[in-house]
């Protein structure tokens, strides 16, 4: 089943890049005001691996705008794993983001939610245990984001809503921007 999500998420994230032509940036006067907004000729997007976070351990995300410039709205999708001896952590995180900020540099706000679910192995008594749970989270951070693609990062301070508690989580991400 792990297996079959993770083909199903990372298939459109491939094949979209896979077809996809070098992106020209295209630059724009706002009015007059001296101020100009990068816009590309398709919604600019970021593949990469994070650490904490809504992930919350380990995990591969996918970032979208939802329009061709670089600030604005836009969604990201995760699938995250962890596993040691005797126990497992397999999560799906999911938000909506805005991005504050001109060129490459960015103030990234962010809610979703999270769906997690582990397992756990009692190697003494010979039993197991599983649970699962959705959480919420809110993600406030720095991200660098080339117009042209390129090197991508992310970092910043994500709380995490489980069960009624507040944990405060710190997150990096790092990958590729296209």
């Amino acid at each position: 089943m792990k297996k079959l999500l993770l083909i199903l998420f990372l298939a459109p994230v491939f094949s979209s890049g896979a077809f996809a032509q070098v992106d020209t940036i295209h630059l724009k006067n706002n009015g007059g005001s001296g101020y100009r907004k990068m816009v590309t000729d398709r919604p600019p997007q970021a593949l990469y691996f994070g650490i904490g976070g809504s992930g919350p351990i380990f995990s591969v995300n996918y970032d979208r705008r939802f329009g061709k410039r670089l600030n604005g709205a836009g969604f990201t999708a995760g699938l995250g794993f962890f596993g040691v001896t005797g126990a497992t952590l397999f999560s799906i995180p999911v938000s909506v983001n805005y991005l504050f900020g001109k060129q490459n540099h960015f103030l990234e706000l962010a809610a979703g939610a999270t769906f997690a679910t582990g397992s756990s192995y009692d190697f003494v008594d010979n039993g197991s245990s599983s649970a699962s749970t959705v959480f919420g989270h809110i993600n406030l951070g720095y991200r660098y984001q080339p117009a042209i693609g390129g090197f991508f990062a992310r970092t910043g301070v994500s709380p995490l809503f489980i069960a009624g508690e507040y944990v405060t989580s710190y997150y990096l991400g790092l990958g590729y921007s296209f």
